[in-house]
């Protein structure tokens, strides 16, 4: 079986450049979209606290999602892809 941590940390990477290269991107919607990727950055770099947590950082995720859908299909994928990976990792 393949380690898709590594896999989550380029599409992490993947995200943070679109998001600098979303010029009409709001920035309520960017600074959400970066605290998550650093959220889930750090919640894969160290042993994870429980459920409840793992929990609220994707409820944090798919509000983000939501908001991004119509205005911005490319990070939308982009999140979404983040979403699977976490998912792969058992988050």
């Amino acid at each position: 079986m393949s380690d898709p941590q590594p896999n989550l940390e380029e599409i992490l990477e993947e995200l943070r450049e679109a998001l600098e290269a979303a010029d009409d991107l709001d920035d309520e919607a960017r600074d959400r979209l970066r605290n998550a990727a650093r959220e889930i950055q750090q919640t894969v770099g160290v042993e994870r606290e429980g459920a409840d947590d793992d929990q609220s950082m994707l409820d944090r995720l798919n509000e983000a999602i939501e908001s991004l859908e119509a205005k911005h299909p490319n990070l939308t994928a982009i999140v979404g892809r983040v979403a699977d990976a976490l998912s792969d990792l058992g988050i």
